[in-house]
């Protein structure tokens, strides 16, 4: 490949191999628009378009690197760059052929690989799968919790094997026995504190299914509302933040789904610390909803009590006020319907 078709920042024809990788680190900043703004900050929101093209650099620069003498000593990397930088251009594009580029380098490189390069190799394998199955249905998610599982017993001293187990955990929360054994599992090998709490919040919102929630939620210019005298009706309860895009989204799907289920009722927690900003979600999207919100966001004891520390978080209560669902966005309407039969979903 020509050194012509590198946007290289430099002078020169043949740049030696630590400008060359001068410059692939460079590219690691992300797309660049404007005046060298990263896109996603002030200069505008990232587009699909950027992040491609963005990766077309990339590529281009590792390979240009991979040919030039004198970086020998990076190879494994440089190499193992461009298979990710592979795989993320197959997932954009959706271009197959690249993510089989990618693979036949991961294989290449795994036949070479030190113990330690070879737990990365198997790390990014598992991270693509998640990647391509961000919505598993029951058999990609057995298949999630395998390859995690392997992982861990192939590299049982590698810290990201916790990790990927309290990852795949996050995709069972219709199943809260597996869940249950997957943090348990994973509590056993975590040594990091923040992922140690993170476990002991998934398994207190485990421990909470099948069981009546009693909790007292304060409401705009209500007062409050004592959960347990909400009885009598089911009940979608949704922790946001207006600066959660994947919250705004979740909404625009509650409440697609519930215009035909006028019975339910909806109780929507913010945790914004700004008035204002939840003020601007209850007009575009709180039609209908109860809001909560004492303006302490993560702190608040509605989100510490529930072990909330993800959003969006969308549970569904029965009408006895029991814990049925820890993620009523999957299948929102079967769900509802089930939730007559009082059987934990």
């Amino acid at each position: 490949m020509a050194l012509a078709s590198i946007p290289w920042r430099i002078l020169g024809a043949s740049p030696s191999a630590e400008v060359a990788w001068s410059e692939v680190l460079r590219l690691d900043a992300g797309p660049q628009v404007g005046g060298g703004a990263s896109v996603g900050g002030a200069a505008g929101p990232r587009t699909r378009e950027a992040e491609a093209a963005h990766l077309v650099a990339q590529e281009k620069a590792l390979r240009i690197f991979l040919e030039l003498p004198g970086g020998e000593a990076r190879g494994f990397e440089a190499k193992f760059r461009l298979a990710r930088v592979l795989s993320l251009r197959a997932e954009v594009e959706g271009k197959v052929e690249l993510q089989v580029q990618a693979e036949a380098l991961l294989e290449a490189l795994d036949l070479r690989a030190s113990p330690e390069q070879k737990a990365h190799i198997a790390f990014t394998r598992v991270v693509r799968l998640m990647r391509k199955n961000r919505l598993p249905n029951q058999e990609q998610r057995v298949e999630l919790l395998t390859a995690a599982r392997d992982f861990r017993t192939r590299f049982p001293t590698d810290p990201r094997a916790g990790r990927l187990l309290v990852e795949v955990a996050t995709q069972f929360d219709r199943d809260p026995g597996v869940k249950r054994s997957v943090l348990q599992e994973a509590e056993r090998i975590v040594k990091e504190p923040q992922l140690v709490m993170r476990i002991r919040d998934d398994l207190r919102k485990v421990d909470l299914v099948g069981k009546r929630l009693e909790m007292r939620l304060p409401v705009l210019g209500e007062g409050g509302v004592q959960f347990e005298k909400l009885r009598g009706r089911p009940v979608v309860l949704f922790y946001f933040s207006e600066n959660s895009t994947p919250s705004l989204v979740a909404w625009d799907v509650l409440n697609e789904g519930l215009k035909s289920h006028p019975e339910v009722q909806r109780i929507g927690v913010s945790l914004d610390k700004d008035r204002a900003a939840l003020e601007r979600v209850r007009k575009s999207h709180g039609e209908g909803w109860i809001l909560s919100w004492d303006g302490l966001g993560w702190e608040s004891p509605s989100a510490r009590q529930c072990g909330i520390n993800a959003l969006p978080t969308a549970w569904l209560v029965d009408s006895l006020g029991r814990l049925m669902s820890l993620n009523v966005l999957e299948d929102l309407a079967g769900q509802l319907a089930r939730v007559e039969g009082g059987v934990p979903q």
